[in-house]
């Protein structure tokens, strides 16, 4: 075989990718610049302004500590996760408890909201070892699809349990979102199995999970996606009734958890924007609020975020995780 020539060069990439990549990025700073000109374009901002600085300082301290508990028992989810499918070599809590608060810096203050997974597949696959990336990332997927399975068992149970007056006619609509999680959860746990039974993509992805191990872990991991899903609503409610004393619990847990699924858009900078246009117009349809009340929590909510993941940004930077 003849040898390379010291002049030959490997090919350039594709010059159209960059340009994708640009346009991709443009994209996702329209999507969360459009939601927030929707806000701007229907409250006062001045009044807007006043009462994000009337919201108590407590409320907006327990906020905070909310959406640090909420980080923690997702690290403690994502330990359970690999003790269900077996992982050979799990890291110890205080470290997925940096990583997961790193990850969330990333998913927060990058386009794309996917950072953070980047961070948990790296380190699942170290602790599945030899078992190659195919698992490692199929287990974040894992982790990732019971977030959402927590939050449908929030929202749906809420409005079987306790809808708000203006959702009283839910209960069908409940019911078939706790189905359909419940679907999705036993379908991850028997995923294998089913694999031979998918078409192509899927039988790939779910014949690459590796094997579940512990059922009653993976159990244990569903019921934390309903804890997480609940302190991300509390801190919504804290600051919500911080401002309007008739905001109540119910309400709150239908609006903050479906609001906060934006963060999943991938057209947006870590949901900004459509996260809280979503909230303001799930308050308007809910509850009693009005929409600069509804607008000023939705930012508070936000800023406590903002300092959360800032300092999982600053961990980054003082203890640079590997």
């Amino acid at each position: 075989m003849a040898e390379a020539s010291p002049d030959d060069e490997p090919p350039a990439p594709p010059a159209g990718r960059s340009a994708a990549a640009w346009l991709w990025l443009g994209a996702q700073l329209l999507g969360t610049a459009g939601g927030f000109a929707w806000i701007a374009a229907t409250v006062d901002l001045a009044r807007v302004k006043d009462r994000v600085l009337a919201v108590p300082p407590l409320a907006f301290a327990a906020a905070l500590a909310l959406t640090f508990a909420g980080l923690t028992v997702g690290a403690t989810r994502w330990r359970v996760v690999l003790g269900a499918y077996g992982a050979p070599a799990r890291p110890p809590l205080r470290r997925l408890v940096q990583l997961y608060l790193v990850g969330f810096f990333y998913n927060t203050y990058l386009p794309g909201g996917v950072g953070g997974d980047v961070v948990r597949g790296v380190v699942t696959r170290e602790a599945f070892g030899e078992r190659g990336t195919t698992g490692a990332v199929a287990v974040v997927l894992v982790e990732r699809v019971l977030g959402l399975v927590g939050l449908l068992l929030v929202v749906a149970g809420v409005l079987a349990w306790r809808p708000p007056a203006e959702l009283e006619g839910a209960l069908p609509w409940a019911l078939l979102g706790i189905a359909g999680a419940l679907t999705a959860v036993a379908g991850l746990a028997l995923a294998r199995r089913l694999a031979p039974h998918l078409p192509g993509p899927l039988a790939r992805l779910a014949g690459g999970l590796p094997t579940l191990a512990s059922p009653g872990r993976f159990a244990l991991a569903t019921a934390l996606s309903l804890v997480t899903q609940s302190l991300v609503a509390l801190s919504g409610w804290v600051l919500l009734h911080g401002l309007d004393p008739r905001a109540t619990l119910a309400q709150a847990f239908v609006v903050v958890p479906v609001a906060a699924a934006t963060a999943f858009l991938p057209i947006t900078v870590g949901g900004a924007g459509a996260r809280e246009a979503a909230f303001v117009a799930l308050c308007a349809a809910v509850s009693p609020i009005g929409e600069t009340d509804a607008t000023a929590a939705a930012l508070a909510m936000w800023g406590a975020q903002l300092v959360v993941a800032g300092a999982g940004g600053l961990l980054q930077l003082v203890r640079p995780s590997r």
